[in-house]
Order: structure tokens, then sequence, then C-alpha cells
């Protein structure tokens, strides 16, 4: 008995001798004082006890330790800064709620950069981007001392040395002397551009399309000065071009004596055949469905076709197009088309034979189409039957700018055209039509956008009675005046039934707010119709919508209502799609 008392009175004493309270973890707070901006934020960052106080294990004396070495560092921490000298008052206080320190800072008078000696050599020192540069240098005399902007030049100097294809420039010195007590610094760089190397020979590792076809998406010939940007336009060039599934270019420099850079382009090319199906609702069009078929290689030559097929409640056809790449397949092509489309509408019914001959190509940044279209169409407006052949020459262009093809913020895009035909080449009317589009788009401040659109046409026809209804001008509808059907407005006849006009003018509105997410919403105003002269009403529409930024691209919904007319019934437009 008095053995297990003892054995128990021992085994209670190591207990307590081993088993101590947990040591509560110190409570610290930084206060950096007297400095602000990138200053205080570099102070911060490597401040070894800011990034130490909140750990459990720190202790007092670990503490101290801490405090005592944080001075050196916040001199250290100033002088990329241009302080050389600061006067800095540590403190460190233990207080009931733990411990405080503080640190009050007077950074003094920066080291100014009394001299840069900028010295570039070699064969790109009269290189204009190099003059450039050095006239624009990061670092100058008279500056305060900024070591960041002392990286920053000599970064600027070799990028320009590696886009330009002065491969082989190295940096001979960079040096920056500091001289505390007159807080003065010199700057001293000396760069040696090298050689500019040339596009040496370009070889292509793919199957299917000649070496002359492949030839023509080059943007550079042999021997001429290496361009980083041109690879980059090459390498665009050739993923536009929808022929193949993944681009590689890798360029191989040689010895440094070899100042031709010879290209590898290995390619992957896509599937000859792509088939494409789609489902979708519009307010204009109601459910509509798509299916098409597309050959992307026909030949080594780069020739391809598509057909594709649209139905829907208010517009059906199908269509197929040859298309022949020319001397530039980036910008150049010639396409034949041919096809059907049946249009039903509540003021008009169009069915239409058609075939033509389109020459694409880039002019001075605009995308040019010159188009050749012999047309057949049976029509019915306002219970009048047409018949009607036309031959269509016309010339159009485009061209769109934008920040983001998706989310715009900024962008504008204009559309021109002029067609027309005459009775005695192939027609049985004469008419010519200019049309004009113009959307712009602009940010006024976080989360906003303003959104205007424009739309115009002028015609000028021998026999209006017998012009087609693909040929006429209507408005009403997503893309014009909201609040109203598609093509419901226009100038009418005796029996009120709406006709077409000879001329269109439309305008748009729109402000759109951000409100949470990928979520906005928008208020907009309408205006426009389909006119024969400038007398004819102009017709309204407002409302308001919702906008979501989808995975697949912007969807609008827009509940609108006619200012204008007899009829006042509210409208939902609905709209998938980019903005330009």
């Amino acid at each position: 008995m008095i053995k297990k008392i003892i054995h128990h009175g021992l085994a209670l004493i190591i207990a307590v001798f081993y088993i101590q309270p947990a040591e509560a973890a110190l409570n610290v707070s930084v206060v950096i004082e007297g400095i602000e901006g990138e200053l205080k934020e570099n102070v911060r960052a490597l401040l070894s006890i800011e990034y130490q106080k909140n750990h459990p294990d720190l202790t007092e004396n670990q503490l101290w330790k801490l405090h005592k070495q944080a001075p050196d560092e916040i001199r250290v921490a100033l002088q990329p800064f241009g302080y050389y000298g600061p006067d800095i008052k540590a403190d460190l206080v233990r207080k009931e709620s733990g411990w405080n320190a503080v640190y009050s800072i007077t950074p003094g008078n920066p080291v100014i950069i009394d001299n840069v000696e900028l010295l570039i050599t070699g064969p790109g020192r009269d290189h204009e981007r190099f003059k450039k540069l050095a006239g624009s240098f990061p670092v100058r005399k008279n500056a305060v001392l900024n070591h960041p902007d002392y990286e920053k030049a000599k970064r600027l100097l070799h990028d320009t040395a590696m886009n330009f294809g002065f491969l082989g420039a190295k940096m001979l010195k960079s040096t920056v002397e500091v001289h505390a007590g007159q807080a003065v610094s010199n700057i001293i760089i000396h760069f040696d551009t090298g050689p500019q190397y040339r596009f040496g020979k370009v070889t292509f590792a793919q199957n299917g399309l000649s070496q002359e076809f492949l030839d023509r998406f080059m943007p550079f010939r042999q021997g001429e000065p290496y361009l980083v940007s041109k690879i980059l336009d090459f390498q665009s060039a050739l993923n536009n071009s929808d022929y193949f599934e993944s681009v590689e270019i890798a360029p191989r420099a040689g010895s440094p004596e070899e100042i031709e850079v010879p290209i590898e382009v290995n390619l992957v090319p896509r599937r000859r055949h792509k088939y494409k199906f789609g489902l979708g609702y519009g307010t204009d069009t109601g459910l509509r469905g798509t299916a098409g078929w597309e050959i992307s290689r026909i030949n080594d030559t780069g020739h391809r076709f598509g057909i594709t097929l649209k139905v829907s409640e208010i517009k059906s056809g199908i269509v197929g197009e040859y298309t022949v790449p020319l001397r530039d397949p980036r910008t150049d092509s010639l396409a034949f088309t041919a096809g059907y489309s049946r249009e039903d509408t509540q003021t008009s019914f169009s069915e239409k034979l058609f075939g033509g001959i389109r020459f694409n190509h880039v002019r001075a940044g605009w995308k040019e189409s010159l188009s050749l279209d012999y047309e057949e169409e049976l029509f019915t407006i306002a219970g009048d039957e047409g018949r009607s052949t036309l031959l269509i020459p016309g010339i159009g262009w485009t061209k769109v700018w934008s920040d983001n093809p998706v989310q715009t913020k900024r962008g504008l895009r204009i559309f021109l055209d002029a067609r027309g035909a005459h009775e005695s080449i192939l027609s049985d009317n004469s008419f010519l039509q200019i049309r004009s589009q113009m959307k712009y788009i602009r940010r006024l401040w976080a989360g906003s956008r303003i959104i205007m659109r424009a739309e115009g046409g002028v015609s000028v026809v021998s026999e209006f009675s017998e012009l087609p209804a693909s040929v006429r001008f209507f408005a009403g509808g997503d893309q014009s005046v909201r609040g109203y059907a598609y093509n419901s407005l226009g100038p009418e006849d005796e029996s009120g039934d709406v006709v077409g006009g000879r001329h269109l003018i439309a305008g748009s509105i729109e402000y759109e707010q951000n409100v949470s997410g990928d979520w906005s919403a928008a208020l907009f105003y309408d205006a426009g119709n389909a006119i024969d002269s400038i007398s004819d009403p102009i017709e309204s529409g407002a409302g308001f919508g919702v906008r979501w930024q989808s995975p697949v691209g912007p969807v609008r919904v827009d509940l609108a209502f006619p200012l204008s007319g007899s009829d006042k019934d509210w409208r939902i437009h609905l709209v998938v799609g980019p903005d330009l």
C-alpha cells in the first residue's frame, strides 16, 4: 500500500514538472511613420519583424533581435529610391494589448543623378530605335536616383536589341556610383549592339500544302533585317489562316559569325473536313438552326469549299462558297458563291436564287470587297407580286478598331458600300444604292459604356415598284429601331401596308452600367425609319435591358416600347454575339 502511494506521488510530481502551460503567441503591431507610397511599401516588404510578427514560435528575445536589425533593413529599402541618409527612430514598447514596434523615418534629401554616361557602340549605334531610346532614356541628369528606373533602362536596351535583330548585343559596363555625403551619383552604361542579324532560310515541316503557297504567308524575305514583330505577324497569319491545328515557329541562331537566322516552322494541319451545327433564337428570326460542311484544303494551293444551311421562322437559305487564295493569302482571296434564300416577314415575302464572284483584299487597313452578283427574285409586298432579274456590281469597305473583340471597352466599326444595276445589262430595272453603318463604343468610367449606332442608305431607282424586297429599305428590329418588329417600318401604300422605302436613316444611343460580376444593365433610345423623302416621319423607341457576359459571348435582352404610332405594346429583343 505504501509502495503504491509512493509510486503515484512520484508520477504526479513528474507530470507537474513536465507539463507547462502553453506560452501565448506574441501580439505584435508594426507602425511605419514619416513616409508613404512606394517607399512605405518597400520598407514594409523588407522588414523581417513585419513578416515574422505572427509566427507562433516567436519569442521576446527573437522579437528584440528583429527590432534591432530593422533600421539597417529600412536603410536598404530606401536606397533604391535614392535615399541614402535617412534618420530613423525605432521604439519597441510592451503594452497590455501586446508589443508595439514604431519606426519613425525622416528620409532626408534624395541622391541626385549628377551625370549619365550612356555609350552605345556597335553597328546599331545609329539605328533609329536606339537613337530614340537614348533621347528618352529613363535615367537622366538632375533626376532623383531611382534604381528601378536604372534597371528598366538596361532592360529597354536589351529588349530593343532583341526586337530589332541585334541578337549578339551585350552590356559592357553598368554601374551606379553613389556619393552619399554629397548626395550625388553617377550612372555609367556601356552597351554594344553587335551586328544586326538577318532572316535566313525558312523551312516548313508539314503535309498538304505547297512550299510556294506557304511562302506567301511570310511578311519578310530572306536577307531582310530580323525583326521579332515580323515573326509574331508570321505566327498570327498562319494561325488565322484556319489551315492548321497548331503552329510552331523556331528561329535557330547559328554561330556568331553567321548573321542569318534560319527559321523552322512546324505545322500540324487541321482536319480536312469540318462540320458545324448550331441552334439559337433571336426575336428577328425566331428559332433558328445552322448546319455547315467545309473542306479546308481542296488542293496544295489552299483552295477551300464550304456549304451552309440556315433555317429559321423568318429567314432560311443555303449557300455554297468556293474560295481561292491569291498572291497574299493573309488578305486577298477570290470567292465564288451560289445559293438560295427565303425571307417571310410581316411586310414582305422574298424567294431568291443568286450567284456571284467576290474579290476580297485589304487596302490601307480597310477590308475592301469588289463583287458581281446575279439574282433572280420572286417577291410579294403589300399583296403585289413581282419578279426581278438583276446583275449587281458593288464595292464595299469595312474597318474595325477594338481593344477587345469579346468584351469591348473602346471600339469602332465602319461599313460603307455602293451597288447598282442597269436595265441594259442583264437586268430588268436600274438603280444605284449607297449604304453606310457605324457603331461606336467608349468607356465612360469604371464599369460603364456608351454605345452609339448610326445607319443610312440612299437609292436612286427608275421603277421603285419593280424593285425587289431584298433591295428596298425597311426599319425596325433588334439591330434597327427596337420596340418594333423586324422590317415593320417604312412608307405605306393607300391600304396602310408597309412597302419599303428608297432611303434609310436610323440611330441609337445606349448607356450600359455593370451591376455585378458579368451582369450589366442598360438604358437605350432608338430612332429611324425607311423613307421616301425627308418629310416622312421618324419613328422612335426606348427601353431598358440586361447584359450577360457568357462564356460564348455577350447575351443582350431588351424590353423596348414604341414612342410613336398607335401600337404601344412592349416588345422583347434578344441578341447573342459580339458588340462589333
